[in-house]
């Protein structure tokens, strides 16, 4: 079941009534999607892909995502912090960005969002997950094709090799950072307050979010925080891949899906989050995006009116769309969001040049920066 917003409305309304929403009684209490929340969640998701060192001093020292500032929160100056890990040879294979997050004052007396309320009572700490950038990841991710392996959080539960790998090593450093931050699980936030310890000095409350490889990855350490006592909060996941096999996919809605809402955000025809195809099943909830910024809300783990609306084969030819969302700051979740992506510093593209292009041609600038979301 879709709801749909934008221009996609009635197009999307109009094949049928299957389409409506209807009102489950196990999501009364979730949250509505917010685009104005979904907005930050990208630009914290376009953190993780500051790579040059003088942009990651920037995060560290001085940014606090002015863009997540409408949504009333911001990440506290000084306390964002990079972690990266070596896969093979290479030094960034994976990389994450971990902050401190707090509340905001509304504006001009009005409503304070969901989200700002919850900060101001708990705190939190956002953690964002790069997508498949290096060499390396394009090997684990190619695992995907065949290896499933058990995942002990749930009986029958598989994921993929991959994924599970890279998250299961990576989540000693991220621990470690979040305790560096005041984030602790419940159980030890709890026995600190109790010793007289301000409520917002320490935290259990995680917001996470991720792109690609990076959706994935999160998918996997929402399960494994959780069961370490971490509160995982509303999150949002960007062109994920489907991470394990349908009773992982059931298990994480039962997980979650009554608590809190995990927006899944897919973009037109992006073929990543086709994949893998068999015996693995997406998690809820999308949120699909077409070109003219309409979308659709999906209850449904593989609604045929999101992104399965488009079958593997056509979407080959549109990897370009892999990067692109109208969330994003400059459209493109594969760029540090207050840099400019070599794509859009050249001129608006004559449209019948355009036309000639073929989708997913990639291009290279002199500096050989990847522009194929130009097409």
């Amino acid at each position: 079941l879709c709801l749909a917003a934008g221009a996609a409305a009635a197009t999307v309304l109009a094949r049928g009534a299957e389409a409506s929403v209807v009102e489950r009684e196990d999501r009364k209490d979730l949250w509505s999607y917010n685009e104005v929340v979904a907005r930050a969640f990208a630009a914290l998701t376009q953190a993780s892909y500051c790579d040059e060192e003088e942009d990651r001093e920037k995060l560290k020292n001085d940014w606090s995502c002015e863009e997540c500032e409408p949504a009333g929160f911001e990440l506290v100056k000084g306390s964002v912090r990079y972690l990266q890990r070596s896969e093979i040879w290479q030094e960034n294979s994976t990389f994450m960005v971990v902050g401190r997050m707090r509340a905001l004052e509304p504006n001009s007396g009005g409503e304070p969002t969901r989200i700002a309320r919850e900060l101001a009572d708990n705190g939190g700490c956002a953690v964002s997950v790069r997508g498949t950038e290096t060499l390396t990841n394009w090997i684990r991710d190619l695992q995907f094709w065949r290896t499933p392996v058990a995942f002990d959080w749930c009986k029958g539960c598989l994921v993929e090799d991959g994924f599970y790998t890279i998250t299961k090593n990576s989540l000693p450093g991220l621990i470690k950072t979040l305790r560096e931050l005041g984030c602790l699980p419940a159980q030890e936030v709890a026995a600190l307050r109790a010793t007289g310890a301000t409520p917002q000095a320490y935290t259990s409350a995680l917001y996470m979010t991720g792109h690609s490889l990076g959706a994935a990855v999160s998918t996997v350490a929402m399960a494994l925080l959780s069961e370490l006592g971490f509160e995982v909060r509303l999150s949002h996941i960007f062109e994920s891949p489907r991470v394990g096999n349908d009773v992982f996919a059931k298990t994480f809605k039962e997980e979650f899906g009554k608590r809190i809402p995990v927006w899944r955000l897919t973009y037109h025809k992006d073929p990543f989050p086709h994949v893998p195809e068999f015996g693995y099943e997406h998690v809820d909830f999308e949120v699909h995006y077409e070109p003219d910024g309409s979308y659709v809300v999906c209850n449904d783990t593989e609604s045929p009116y999101g992104a399965n609306q488009y079958s593997l084969i056509s979407t080959l030819l549109h990897t370009g769309d892999h990067c692109k969302t109208p969330l994003a700051t400059k459209g493109s979740l594969c760029w540090c969001p207050w840099l400019i992506p070599p794509a859009l510093e050249i001129a608006d593209v004559d449209e019948e040049v355009a036309e000639e292009l073929q989708p997913g041609v990639v291009s290279e600038d002199e500096d050989g920066l990847v522009a194929e979301y130009l097409v």
